[in-house]
């Protein structure tokens, strides 16, 4: 068995305990708890830096203090992310709070049994993506990033916890689930924003970007419409999923040609939501260099 750290396992108390205190707190108290927390915390941390410097790049037209005022409402999102983590399972239920605009892209692979990727970004509450789950059942996978503490990953996932949606780790797990899905009419969602070292060169803002190119491949190997879909917040604590019409797939003859056209075009699409509201994406993660 693998020996766990101390370091691990303190971090593993101080979730636990934080987790502990957004319950007590409720659903709405600790949503804005946590973005208070992230306000006054995030700004002093070192990937504060670096989150300005992404957003000079990618948005040069922005004033400084847009820039600013930008960040300022980025890290209330993150933490009201993090507020929400044990209550997401009931705001997933809450069709009060929650709009779904464009279910009937949904609807069309629930009935027809074919494979489909739904691919969006560490983008407002992220985390309104399980929905696919909901509507797919034991038909949907969702491909994360593990946390590094084993710990802390074991926790998170006993709360995320659902039985008719699946949580896999990217990686080579991840990739085998993704292609057997697509063989098997499955649904599979991606968070594919971030940074991949091995992966293609695409432009991102004008700069070019590492992107993982794996939903690209095996999209235009096998035909798998690609559906973008948004997470937003709204006035009122209340949310809005948004699954948008599928991607066009290039058929230039050029298989390499054409991945790179849907990954441009996955990449234009984060762009227009990024441009339209800026606080709400994740731009701590070091995307370019």
């Amino acid at each position: 068995m693998e020996k766990i750290s101390t370091k691990y396992r303190l971090e593993w108390i101080a979730v636990r305990i934080m987790m502990a205190i957004f319950r007590l707190l409720g659903r709405d108290r600790a949503a804005r708890f946590g973005g208070w927390l992230a306000r006054k915390v995030g700004p002093r941390m070192h990937v504060h830096r670096l989150a300005r410097e992404n957003m000079k790049m990618a948005l040069p037209g922005m004033t400084d203090r847009d820039v600013e005022k930008n960040l300022f409402s980025m890290w209330d999102n993150l933490g009201r992310n993090v507020g929400e983590i044990p209550f997401n399972r009931e705001i997933l239920d809450d069709t009060e709070a929650v709009e779904i605009v464009g279910e009937e892209y949904l609807t069309a692979h629930v009935e027809n049994g074919k494979a489909a990727f739904f691919v969006t970004a560490h983008y407002g509450p992220w985390e309104l993506v399980a929905l696919v789950g909901r509507r797919f059942g034991k038909r949907a996978t969702g491909i994360y990033r593990a946390a590094n503490n084993p710990l802390v990953e074991k926790y998170f996932q006993e709360m995320r916890a659902d039985p008719s949606y699946r949580f896999v780790p990217k990686g080579n797990e991840g990739a085998r689930t993704i292609l057997k899905a697509a063989r098997n009419g499955g649904a599979i969602v991606l968070l594919n924003d971030q940074k991949l070292n091995t992966g293609v060169a695409v432009p991102f803002f004008g700069h070019e970007a590492m992107t993982a190119p794996a939903v690209a491949e095996i999209a235009c190997k096998m035909d798998v419409p690609v559906y973008p879909m948004r997470a937003e917040r709204l006035e009122g604590g209340r949310r809005r999923l948004t699954i948008y019409p599928a991607l066009e797939t290039s058929r230039m003859g050029d298989r390499k040609a054409d991945v790179f056209a849907l990954l441009k075009a996955i990449n234009e699409t984060y762009e227009q939501w990024i441009t339209e509201r800026p606080d709400h994406w994740f731009w701590v993660h070091n995307r370019w260099s």
